[in-house]
């Protein structure tokens, strides 16, 4: 019943931190850079608030998130990654069931037209890899309850981000 999910903004900030600590492990010129793309403002305030959180608890690892200083890190929301190309990009989506299991099928941009024009941009950002936090899978998303091409795009994304293999037909 909120517009966040605290759990999911808590798993993010956590692989953020486990993310700068293997970087700060390698020589500088080895480090892969890190972006953080939440499906919208609220996710990105609360991995936001909860990242503040965690780099208060542990300051050792500062000297990651302002290099490299052309490419530092970053958390955005999905409206305003566009243009952010990191190495590795931490995607949350935010959204889930609610407490009675219901799923509303609203995701933010994606439902809008040209929401998959959006999720396209944003996993195009990753240079090597994108890593995915989220409660559902693809088969939670019911495209009978959707004609959005955005909500279509983004259950073919779960499902490839679950699997590795595309379903086309041949």
């Amino acid at each position: 019943r909120t517009r966040t999910n605290p759990v999911e903004a808590k798993s993010v900030a956590a692989a953020v931190m486990d993310h700068a600590r293997r970087q700060l492990q390698l020589p500088k010129e080895q480090w892969e850079t890190l972006g953080v793309a939440a499906f919208s403002a609220a996710q990105m305030e609360a991995i936001l608030n909860q990242l503040e959180i965690d780099r208060r608890e542990d300051p050792s690892c500062e000297d990651f998130f302002s290099w490299p200083p052309h490419e530092p890190f970053f958390v955005k929301n999905l409206e305003n990654v566009q243009g952010d190309e990191r190495d590795v990009i931490f995607i949350s989506i935010g959204y889930g069931r609610t407490a009675d299991g219901y799923l509303t099928m609203s995701f933010g941009p994606l439902n809008r037209n040209g929401g998959e024009r959006r999720l396209n941009v944003l996993i195009s950002r990753a240079r090597k890899r994108c890593e995915v936090f989220t409660p559902l899978c693809a088969d939670d998303l019911d495209l009978a309850r959707t004609n959005a091409a955005g909500v279509i795009a983004l259950k073919t994304f779960l499902q490839y981000a679950a699997t590795g293999q595309m379903d086309v037909a041949v």
